[in-house]
């Protein structure tokens, strides 16, 4: 009864509050939907693992760490996907790097994607609030930023290039973009990539830092470091001072991926996928094999090769080339290992895993 009577009371508080301020975000309770996190899906079974089944809507999240290790690939493969449920999703393109092929071959549509090529950073910023702000009614439902480390304040281009710049006036920009754009976010997920910089005045630790300043690192719900790890190689032919020799070729690498930060699920989960040359995407093999022996779903003997029976009793094994193979050319198979890995993600956040 007496619990009864506290939420009744906090309702009574709420509605007349409301009533009094006709605010235009109301005062809400505390177990309102508005407040349940709902989440969109990555585009990397690893990524969505390792983030609690995808990126929290209403948030920030900043993809940071090494040069071709597969964080615009994420954003676009993220915007692409919302853009397959129905929503509308912008693209803030400081590095003025945006490829309309590459994103319609990431399964992105140019015609329902909106670009800007900011001039500077201030006009990025005014750009990004007005999105937000009328994100619900339009069905905004991403933004992208790629990325931080090119956005160039009024301050800075202003000045003379000879001239010595001024402190910090990038992290002074950001923590004013900040504030303002969460100020009127509601539901709309911002993804920013960053670049890394070797912080010269450090003597110990990580001598790594990201540009913009400390701003985004707090204000993010989830940081995600991407490093680039070891090549894949097959045996191949390739000319070399006028012969054709057999030699290896690299035709894919390893990313790991660990979760520095994340407000909305357990922080440092690690993973890793794989990025394939010859697809020119994230290799779902690979994030399949990795997540299905995690998940014990499929076994690998001391032989390296793989094996996994499935719903119909059939055993599928093989080596590695081999198991990839099967998983990339039967959709059926493949679509089974995913949908279970989903699910597994699924209840790995809301059990007790």
């Amino acid at each position: 009864m007496a619990g009864s009577r506290r939420k009744s009371t906090a309702a009574q508080l709420a509605a007349a509050v409301n009533d009094a301020l006709k605010l235009e975000n109301p005062v809400r309770l505390g177990n309102d939907d508005y407040f349940r996190i709902q989440r969109i899906p990555s585009g990397s079974l690893v990524v969505d693992r390792i983030t609690g089944g995808g990126f929290a809507l209403g948030r920030h999240y900043e993809l940071y760490g090494d040069e071709n290790a597969g964080k615009s690939t994420v954003l676009h493969k993220t915007l692409a996907l919302s853009q397959a449920r129905g929503n509308v999703c912008a693209m803030v393109d400081p590095e003025h790097s945006f490829d309309s092929e590459r994103f319609s071959f990431l399964g992105g549509d140019p015609d329902q994607l909106l670009m800007f090529w900011p001039d500077n950073a201030d006009d990025a910023i005014a750009v990004m609030m007005l999105l937000a702000q009328h994100a619900q009614e339009e069905k905004l439902e991403v933004i992208g930023i790629d990325s931080v480390a090119s956005m160039l304040t009024a301050e800075e281009k202003a000045k003379d290039p000879r001239e010595e710049d001024r402190v910090a006036s990038q992290a002074r920009m950001m923590s004013r973009a900040l504030r303002r754009i969460t100020s009127v976010n509601r539901k709309t997920l911002f993804v920013w990539t960053n670049q890394e910089r070797v912080n010269v005045g450090v003597q110990f630790g990580n001598p790594r830092t990201t540009p913009g300043g400390r701003a985004l690192r707090y204000y993010a719900t989830g940081r995600i470091e991407f490093r680039r790890g070891g090549k894949l190689t097959r045996k191949g032919k390739r000319a070399r001072g006028g012969k054709l020799i057999e030699t290896e070729i690299t035709f894919g690498r390893w990313t790991q991926v660990k979760v520095e930060k994340d407000k909305s699920t357990r922080p440092n989960r690690e993973g890793a996928f794989v990025f394939s040359h010859d697809l020119k995407d994230i290799d779902p093999a690979y994030e399949i094999i990795q997540l299905g022996l995690e998940d014990e779903l499929i076994e690998r003997a001391a032989n390296g090769w793989y094996s996994y029976t499935d719903l119909d009793d059939r055993e599928w094994k093989g080596s590695e080339r081999k198991f990839t193979a099967y998983l990339r050319e039967n959709e059926t198979l493949r679509e089974e290992l995913e949908d279970v890995i989903r699910a597994n993600t699924i209840e790995l956040e809301h059990g007790d895993g």
